[in-house]
């Protein structure tokens, strides 16, 4: 316990003052780096996992919807919820901010204890397809190491 190799951060950062969590970060890394740490660095804010994480895995009602290194996620998202995640995700660049498309997802999010059959964000996704509904899609890889998991992408 004195010695970790691996630790789950769950939501450390959340409701904290932005100074206070750039010092919780801070530390984070230092201690990644000092002990060789690894992280599961659980968040809804994408801004700080960019900061934190060499990969991202983008869930949506527990199942991974996307997944890859941080930078190709962060800059090349593909899966219609991840898009809509980092649309919404605060840039410090107000003229940056101001003019990028915020992507607003419709409709409530389904039941956890009774998701959807077929892909779970089928029910709000703007890409729905009859296929979406009935069948869980497979990972399909984008590019070295970046797997989505949405019919879009599926070579015909």
């Amino acid at each position: 316990i004195l010695k970790p190799r691996l630790i789950v951060a769950d939501e450390p950062t959340s409701n904290l003052d932005v100074s206070v969590q750039a010092r919780i970060l801070n530390l984070l890394m230092k201690l990644r780096d000092e002990f060789k740490l690894t992280y599961i660095f659980i968040t809804h804010n994408l801004a700080v996992a960019y900061q934190v994480c060499n990969r991202i895995a983008v869930m949506y009602l527990g199942k991974i919807v996307e997944l890859g290194d941080v930078e190709s996620i962060i800059h090349n998202p593909q899966h219609p919820y991840t898009k809509a995640l980092l649309s919404v995700t605060p840039i410090p660049d107000p003229e940056v901010s101001r003019s990028r498309i915020k992507i607003k997802i419709k409709g409530e999010p389904p039941n956890p204890i009774n998701p959807p059959s077929g892909c779970r964000f089928h029910p709000r996704c703007p890409y729905r397809m009859e296929k979406c509904v009935k069948e869980e899609p497979p990972e399909v890889e984008i590019e070295k190491g970046h797997i989505v998991k949405c019919w879009l992408f599926l070579k015909k």
